[in-house]
């Protein structure tokens, strides 16, 4: 408690101690038969001082005490025997309103925790419900494929896609609430998690006669498998997106020192300068309206979000009207030791 404070929360107390004093003062210099001597006077005014100096360092301290016990009874100790333990009445009396609205608060998380709970458990049955009508659609829709114009089945195609991708990112964003009940870190092939990435996207390099070319040498870094498969996946079908109908994606693999990273490159319009920032942004689209399939702003968002907490580095560079890369950068001992220590 700061001295100002301390004020503030006795100025009663000392108002009315000074109009003391001075009416003391007032009586003695309008009274001419008060019989006391100047000395005297000065010295009682002197001890008088002395003992409101005494005072006001003893109230100080004991006020001071007081706060500091019940900021921690607050916010460390907070149970019926700790509240009556205060030996001022005023002190038990806040220690039990403290501990009203302490167990209250309680009671309130306890039940938004299990409706939380609930209705976790309801959106991930129903994520895992909705995945059997898409799979059958997609099924049928391919066992027709040769009696639909070409058009059509692709535009089905492309939106049932794009409803899976959206189940999925769901999912995803769901998972990362729970990130650190959930990750394995083992030692993983890039080669094999670029393959686990490009599952799903074949029919889209078909369409738009996207070619693909993978460089680079198969290296092998610590990370979880599931989750950078599938931020590898989602920088893939952002480049998917906006790629040109003929273009190309090119998948390269680099090591150097203790880093590897996995560089993804789509030519194309690229970005614009004042987007390169901000592209990582949640719910943020390119300041132009490009063609190819619609983007919600959040892949890339939910993607630099597990790259955090995996403890890599997901990065973008741009040249405006030529290309686009987004890479995945892995550090060799970083990752393991972020995760494990968060």
């Amino acid at each position: 408690m700061s001295a100002f404070d301390y004020l503030k929360e006795r100025w009663i107390t000392y108002s009315f101690l000074v109009f003391a004093f001075l009416f003391f003062l007032v009586v003695y210099d309008l009274d001419s038969s008060f019989r006391i001597s100047e000395s005297n006077a000065r010295y009682i005014m002197a001890g008088w001082a002395l003992i409101f100096i005494c005072f006001v360092a003893i109230d100080y301290g004991m006020l001071n005490s007081r706060m500091k016990r019940m900021k921690n009874y607050c916010e460390t100790n907070i149970s019926v025997e700790g509240a009556d333990d205060f030996f001022y009445p005023t002190d038990r009396d806040y220690a039990h309103i403290a501990l009203k609205i302490f167990l209250e608060n309680e009671t309130f998380k306890a039940g938004m925790e299990t409706k939380s709970a609930e209705e976790m458990e309801f959106i991930t049955r129903w994520l895992h419900d909705v995945k059997v009508p898409i799979s059958a659609t997609k099924m049928i829709l391919e066992n027709h494929e040769r009696e639909l114009p070409g058009e059509f089945y692709e535009n089905i195609y492309r939106e049932i896609f794009s409803i899976e991708e959206s189940i999925q990112r769901v999912f995803y964003e769901m998972k990362t609430n729970r990130f650190f009940d959930d990750y394995k870190i083992t030692t993983v092939s890039t080669m094999k998690l670029i393959g686990q990435a490009l599952k799903g996207y074949s029919n889209f390099f078909s369409y738009n006669k996207i070619s693909i070319s993978i460089e680079g040498e198969d290296a092998f870094v610590l990370t979880d498998e599931k989750w950078s498969a599938y931020i590898l996946s989602q920088i893939i079908s952002n480049g998917v997106k906006y790629s040109p109908y003929e273009g190309s994606l090119t998948i390269s693999t680099s090591v150097h020192d203790n880093e590897t990273t996995i560089s993804i490159k789509n030519k194309g319009k690229g970005l614009l300068a004042k987007d390169i920032g901000q592209v990582f942004l949640k719910g943020y689209t390119s300041s132009e309206n490009r063609a190819g399939m619609k983007a919600t702003g959040y892949g890339l968002y939910l993607s630099k979000k597990l790259s955090d907490l995996l403890g890599h580095r997901l990065t973008a560079e741009s040249t405006y009207n030529e290309y686009a890369t987004f890479s995945l950068t892995f550090i060799e001992g970083k990752s393991l030791y972020n995760v494990t220590k968060m």
